[in-house]
């Protein structure tokens, strides 16, 4: 059975990887020491783009942990290819698959004739080695583990009691996947997922892949290759002449590596032709230039309150956030819509939940909007008994001018209704400080989400990280594993409403509002032929062959 395309009801849960993967950011790092050269952009026909700096020694960054960056989306495929919507998924990789009528297994069958820049066949083997790679390697994106574990064998495989993962196996060029249950977004999780080259990782401990010399000139199989990378300044990429579709019409590419504090400069300064940002700072600066021609884009970027019902091992948790009246008056207290006019213009969308109200198919139109109202928040903090004399410990680690306003404006919010506030930023790596240490009462986050199981697998029991914070609430556990295993639209519907109402009464995270990201091209000089853009964080069908510099 053919298929040439995926359409939207098998995955309507997903409307966004980073990536930013994992969904957080750690502070940038302002030392002096982060100083680059970048290439200065005077090539006319070359096109260049930014890659922000993940400290020192930064080559080539791994397309399993965050996927969407420009550079990699040409230079390495997956086995189907998204629309900017990833609500439709065409094969990229592959020629055809059959779907078992259970969803337990899948049989995949590569193009002929795949090559890698090096020239080397692209083999099944490749794909086997690349999915194995993704179970045992440390800086893999969630979603990949998450997926792949469900593979029969990936278990003792990823425990090393197992070679190889039995449920993956190779005859020719086709690979059959079985699975243990059915995972419902396996072709969009297959869209994002990179193959990597076998070869090129020959006596690598795939645990630590992402610092194996193969990044400072990788092999790839896009429409692109690597011609030169100078370790934390630049990328130069030229058409792969062995990939097999149509030879993009750019002919060279080049990425400047630039720490997170300087990108504004840089981009200022011309050393970018193709940009993406969710920090007004940055969108009002280029929106002063008419050379920019943006385009805003719907994301599942979270911005959320997290609370510490746990404490850690010499600092009990506070009693009165226990109370999910406490907490719940702590969102009626938050201006959440002036904050979003105000703060993050144009970007800036509440959302009371998970799901937001523009995705009508799946939104709980019955659940509490918890709207901005002061005077119920103080009569829900009387009624719980709050002490008013006590200051909640209120941490953070995004560190830009608008997100320090963000937080501010919260403290102002929650003392006007009696509740006293010590506002810090986090001292050390943030995922450390949020999960492990807990040395506070509330801390805000942002989470990049591939799909609305990612934010909701948060509440589950296998989680990595926020049982440690929130604890376990068992009611997720039926509708979670009924939106993860659900192939039909309706089902995942179901469950997605079923999961809202639980999170209205548990209030254990509470979006302040979600952000879209905003797309930036230097239209004086590229001429992307009506390209239609999406979530800047996940690989999708640019039409990138068809570009032309002006």
């Amino acid at each position: 059975m053919k298929k040439k395309s995926l359409i939207a009801s098998l995955v309507s849960c997903m409307l966004l990887l980073t990536a930013c993967g994992g969904g957080t950011e750690k502070p940038a790092d302002t030392d002096k020491k982060n100083e680059t050269t970048s290439a200065q952009n005077t090539d006319e026909k070359a096109l260049y783009t930014i890659f922000s700096k993940q400290g020192e020694g930064t080559n080539f960054d791994t397309p399993w942990w965050n996927r969407g960056d420009l550079y990699k989306v040409i230079t390495f495929r997956s086995l189907f290819k998204a629309n900017n919507t990833l609500t439709e998924f065409n094969p990229d990789l592959i020629s055809e698959y059959k779907p078992a009528n259970d969803g337990l297994s899948y049989e995949f069958t590569l193009k002929d004739g795949l090559k890698w820049s090096d020239g080397k066949d692209l083999t099944a083997d490749d794909v086997k080695f690349s999915i194995e790679g993704a179970l045992r390697g440390a800086k893999v994106n969630g979603i990949y583990s998450a997926t792949f574990s469900k593979i029969e064998g990936a278990k003792e495989y990823k425990e090393k009691t197992a070679e190889t993962v039995s449920g993956l196996t190779v005859d020719g060029n086709k690979i059959t996947m079985k699975l243990t249950q059915p995972v419902g977004n396996l072709i969009p999780i297959l869209s994002q997922f990179a193959i990597l080259p076998k070869h090129g990782f020959e006596g690598v401990d795939m645990l630590q892949y992402n610092t194996a010399d193969f990044w400072k000139n990788p092999i790839t199989n896009g429409m692109y290759k690597v011609e030169e990378i100078v370790t934390d300044s630049y990328i130069t990429l030229v058409p792969n002449e062995n990939y097999e579709g149509t030879a993009p019409k750019i002919q060279k590419v080049v990425v400047n590596i630039v720490p997170s504090e300087s990108i504004l400069t840089a981009v200022a300064d011309g050393q970018a032709d193709f940009f993406n940002s969710k920090v007004p700072a940055e969108i009002s600066k280029l929106s002063e230039n008419a050379a920019w021609e943006k385009s805003a884009v719907d994301t599942l970027f979270y911005y959320y309150l997290v609370f510490n019902l746990t404490g850690n091992d010499t600092r009990p948790a506070n009693k009165a956030l226990q109370d999910p009246k406490v907490r719940e008056a702590i969102y009626y207290a938050i201006d959440r819509e002036s904050l979003a006019k105000s703060i993050y213009p144009e970007i800036g969308e509440v959302a009371s939940l998970g799901v937001p109200a523009r995705d009508t198919a799946n939104y709980n139109d019955t659940i509490n909007k918890f709207g901005y109202d002061p005077e119920k928040a103080k009569s829900l903090l009387s009624e719980a008994g709050y002490d008013t004399n006590q200051t909640l410990e209120f941490r953070y680690y995004m560190a830009d001018q608008s997100s320090v306003s963000l937080y501010e404006a919260i403290v102002a919010n929650l003392e006007a209704v009696g509740i006293k506030v010590n506002l810090q930023k986090f001292a050390g790596d943030a995922t450390q400080e949020l999960f492990d240490i807990r040395n506070y009462d509330i801390a805000l986050k942002g989470l990049s989400a591939f799909g609305y199981d990612e934010w909701y697998g948060e509440y589950s029991a296998t989680h990595g990280n926020f049982p440690k914070l929130i604890g376990h609430n068992e009611s997720y556990d039926k509708p979670y594993n009924e939106l993860i295993q659900a192939t039909d639209a309706n089902a995942k519907a179901a469950a997605l409403k079923e999961l809202q109402s639980i999170e209205q009464t548990d209030l254990t995270k509470m979006p302040v509002f979600m952000l879209k990201n905003m797309i930036f091209v230097n239209g004086e000089k590229v001429d992307t032929k009506g390209a239609q853009f999406g979530n800047p964080w996940f690989a999708y069908d640019l039409g990138f062959e068809n570009w032309e510099m002006k």
